[in-house]
């Protein structure tokens, strides 16, 4: 009798342990997100920064409590249209970021699109940590001649990594 509850013990204390270690990797993974942020062949402008900032959960409109971060573009790095990058975000599983942009304007003068008067173009761009903890982000950046600014006309956000 002992030698059964002894085997019933061990087998307990060994679920417990690889369920714990499981859940271990699964935590650390969940604050990271992989992206890969493409800026469109049909866009018209060269991206010359990028930042995001994170938003909370995504059920949530809450009105941003963190600053913009740094760019993500270092050393002169640059995103063409039909071109892209990789990068991580510290992001927890179920949150999601925001980002801005600042484009080459064709004359080597930067303009950050949302500090344009008179900008009409999509705001509150996501990037969402949401299904996996990878990420394929997109935008389309163009001319508009109606409000003469240089804008966001798309974008897109899903999950997975689209090689």
């Amino acid at each position: 009798m002992n030698y059964l509850k002894y085997i019933a013990v061990t087998v307990i204390a060994i679920f417990l342990m690889a369920s714990c270690e499981i859940n271990d990797d699964n935590d650390s993974k969940k604050d990271s997100l992989y992206v890969k942020f493409i800026n469109e062949q049909a866009s018209q402008y060269t991206i010359t920064t990028l930042q995001t900032r994170n938003r909370g959960a995504v059920d949530t409109q809450l009105e941003p409590t963190e600053p913009w971060g740094e760019n993500i573009l270092k050393n002169g790095q640059r995103i063409a249209p039909g071109e892209h990058i990789y990068f991580s975000l510290d992001l927890p599983d179920g949150h999601w970021a925001e980002y801005r942009l600042g484009v080459d304007n064709g004359n080597a003068v930067e303009v950050m699109l949302y500090d344009q008067p008179n900008y009409d173009g999509f705001t509150n761009l996501p990037i969402t940590h949401w299904g996996s903890d990878k990420r394929t982000v997109s935008a389309t950046i163009i001319y508009d001649n109606s409000n003469q600014t240089i804008t966001v006309s798309g974008w897109s956000d899903w999950a997975g990594i689209d090689e």
